[in-house]
């Protein structure tokens, strides 16, 4: 004898943990639906049923019909909570290495246990981790999971959240069709909330800066447009500077340089703080101040972000930073220097995104040809242009072709370098 609704849920946790489907565990006499009943507590199955059922989960008819007290289940979660909340201080006391092994035992863990709250908090900080440590791998099969999570599918903010995390990610590896997919997914499970919802936000940030990437500059300008004219409605932190980084992107490739550095630095001045946002951000705004012919304030910024980086960096901030300098002093005249730099820029760039490696490529390039090296120069050019490709930025490509042709004419026109979204 089973008692039902108990055992629906046994049935449903241990499936669940073995990566199996409502399918898999049907079969002769059991339809998919039938195990969906059973799992709901609607239906009590015959002892015929559960011997299949147990069968197929590779368990005895005992072992799956064993009531779970709900007291040890109570404890289990509490453990759990507990070791989530573990993983959670060794993030903020900088060790990732530890919060990711807390962070797997308890999606093993809580996976068994059948704890879906814990489980969808725990992928999302396994997520984060893995984004932190640079595994992009695991990191977008993390973000899968918890797309395909019940939890997700039934609240529209975490649907949007993780909808928009994923789509960063795919951008990031050149992917941009597949993102934009997933930024208009976001914006689509937003619709009936508040316009200024954080999570309606950072979706239309995040399509604003796929189609800036992949070159779609009129649709990205009338997204940028609407968000400016939304972002004094914005808390003054985080989403308002997001918005204002946006935008200034938009207005830098359409050759509006004065606005576009003007933005950024607004979005910097109101994005205070220590994280690996407010570290990309001022490496941006250096950048965009260089191309901008801002020399002064590139300085002033270079300063800033090595500053940042000293504090909270990343083994890929070392190449983002060592072409910043690169171009600074390149701005400066100081050709060895730069080269010297250029050096620093080229290792350490596989952890990069595509973009990330092509804008470091092509600060070496220009150092190789500052210093008269120019087969090495026209090597590095090559490749910053196919990486760019790779990206999907192919408006950049042209622009890297037409530098290594004719560097004079190039001059003025937009530099790929600077344009960064968020």
């Amino acid at each position: 004898m089973v008692e039902q609704p108990d055992f629906g849920k046994r049935v449903r946790e241990i499936r669940r943990a073995r990566g199996m489907s409502q399918s898999d565990i049907a079969g002769e006499g059991i339809s998919p639906s039938y195990v969906s009943l059973v799992e709901s507590g609607r239906r009590t199955p015959s002892r015929k049923a559960v011997l299949a059922i147990a069968d197929r989960l590779g368990m005895t008819p005992e072992e799956l019909s064993a009531p779970q007290p709900d007291e040890q289940r109570r404890l289990h979660r509490l453990d759990l909570v507990g070791r989530l909340i573990a993983a959670r201080s060794c993030q903020l006391s900088g060790d990732w290495e530890s919060a990711l092994s807390h962070l797997r035992d308890v999606v093993q863990e809580a996976t068994t246990l059948g704890a879906e709250e814990v489980l969808w908090e725990a992928r999302w900080e396994l997520a984060a981790t893995l984004g932190r440590l640079g595994d992009a791998t695991a990191r977008e099969d993390t973000l899968n999971a918890l797309l395909a999570d019940p939890l997700t599918k039934t609240s529209p903010l975490l649907h949007a959240r993780v909808a928009t995390e994923t789509a960063h990610l795919l951008r990031t590896s050149g992917r941009l069709q597949e993102s934009a997919r997933l930024c208009e997914e976001a914006l689509r499970c937003t619709d009936a909330l508040d316009p200024g919802m954080p999570e309606r936000v950072q979706a239309q940030v995040s399509l604003a800066s796929v189609w800036l990437e992949g070159g779609d500059w009129e649709r990205a300008g009338s997204l940028c447009d609407r968000l400016l004219r939304s972002a004094a409605d914005l808390p003054a932190g985080g989403p308002r500077a997001t918005v204002l980084w946006v935008v200034a992107a938009h207005r830098y490739v359409t050759e509006r340089p004065g606005e576009a550095v003007d933005l950024l630095d607004r979005a910097v001045a109101l994005s205070p703080g220590a994280d690996a946002q407010r570290v990309r951000m001022l490496w941006a705004a250096a950048l965009l101040n260089q191309a901008a012919g801002r020399p002064e304030a590139a300085a002033s910024l270079l300063e800033r972000t090595r500053q940042a980086v000293e504090v909270i960096g990343t083994p890929a901030d070392t190449p983002r930073l060592a072409a910043l300098e690169t171009l600074v002093a390149l701005g400066r005249g100081q050709t060895a220097q730069a080269s010297d730099h250029a050096r620093r820029a080229e290792a350490g760039q596989d952890a990069l995104p595509v973009t990330d490696r092509a804008r470091c490529t092509l600060a070496v390039a220009r150092a190789h040809r500052a210093a008269g090296r120019t087969e090495q120069a026209e090597t590095a050019y090559k490749a910053a242009a196919a990486q760019y490709e790779t990206a999907g930025a192919f408006r950049f490509v042209a622009a890297v072709w037409r530098e290594l042709s004719d560097p004079v004419a190039s001059t003025g026109g937009v530099d790929p370098v600077a344009v960064i979204s968020p």
